[in-house]
């Protein structure tokens, strides 16, 4: 989809029927969170999933599966998944190179001081707040930070250059814990890569009906 032509979507088509969907740039903030909880099954994350985007929304099994898929197709803003190995928050050797947790003090001054938005207390659709982040300037911090973690040092450089972008990966650098898990990483592949959601469901989630709470 063109963001400027097409617009912002407020609702998904499943099974034929238009369904309200959470557009909150905070609604996608704490999908992305979630996902990376190791104390949450894949099923756990799935029905977590849905709880967030439709709430009150009952799904069976003929539904589900377009439903999840929708979650991905919102959360990619309307993009086709990538064909690259790596994810929208991933550098070029496939590590993690932002968090919305650990960052979130860099990114909400990042956005008030490129763009005068107050994350705090100003409403965004999850596909302004992608396109503007995408956007932020060269010289916002966050985008320093996210420069220094996923940069690959050339061999070439001069000693004291190496060690400087060596010493602002060491500052910089995102703690352990939000390396991503093997779990995190399947549904990770999903995501981006526009696999089969579904099949992270178990015969007994596929057989059962899916509500979220109201």
């Amino acid at each position: 989809m063109n963001l400027i032509l097409d617009g912002l979507p407020e609702e998904v088509e499943i099974a034929g029927t238009a369904v309200k969907i959470e557009t909150s740039f905070r609604t996608g903030i704490i999908f992305e969170e979630m996902l990376s909880d190791p104390e949450l099954s894949d099923e756990d994350k799935l029905l977590t999933m849905l709880e967030l985007y439709y709430p009150g929304v009952v799904f069976d099994e003929t539904t589900i599966r377009e439903a999840i898929e929708k979650i991905f197709w919102f959360y990619r803003c309307g993009s086709e998944p990538r064909e690259n190995k790596t994810g929208g928050d991933e550098g070029g050797d496939g590590k993690q190179v932002f968090s919305y947790e650990y960052d979130a003090d860099y990114i909400y001054a990042g956005f008030m001081s490129a763009y005068r938005i107050d994350l705090a207390r100003d409403t965004l659709h999850w596909w302004q707040f992608r396109a503007l982040f995408r956007s932020l300037p060269e010289d916002t911090q966050i985008m320093k930070i996210i420069g220094y973690r996923s940069m690959k040092i050339p061999s070439k450089l001069p000693k004291e250059q190496k060690d400087h972008y060596k010493r602002m990966k060491r500052i910089y650098a995102l703690p352990d814990r939000y390396e991503l898990t093997k779990a995190e990483s399947d549904l990770t592949e999903i995501l981006m890569k526009g696999g089969n959601p579904s099949a992270l469901l178990n015969d007994e989630g596929d057989s059962k009906q899916w509500q979220t709470e109201p």
